[in-house]
């Protein structure tokens, strides 16, 4: 008889990396999937080293390619980046989370 896992109320934390609060503007670019060679101005939700999350009114594919244009105090940034969560959040809203592949 195999035994009964029971499920804990709390998932440890996936990310390698701490994650900061940051809102900022962003421009986002799609390189490919619907909507490729489109841009859009988003506000980030936070950032990391290797990723970036933010919020939509339209959900995104997983694994979709994009640019994304940071303005930060210290300057512009810019990331190729690959789609890797997309979750609805409430009123037709998607948070979306992209990977850092590259700085441009």
């Amino acid at each position: 008889m195999n035994p009964i896992i029971a499920p804990t109320l709390v998932e440890a934390d996936r990310r390698g990396e701490n994650r900061r609060a940051v809102q900022t503007k962003a421009t986002l670019t799609l390189l490919d999937g619907e909507g490729a060679g489109t841009s859009q101005e988003v506000l980030t939700r936070d950032l990391a080293l290797s990723g970036i999350s933010f919020f939509l009114n339209h959900p995104l594919t997983v694994g979709q390619n994009c640019r994304v244009d940071l303005t930060t105090p210290g300057g512009n940034q810019t990331h190729a980046c690959e789609v890797v969560r997309v979750r609805a959040v409430s009123n037709g809203r998607f948070e979306m989370a992209v990977q850092v592949r590259a700085r441009m």
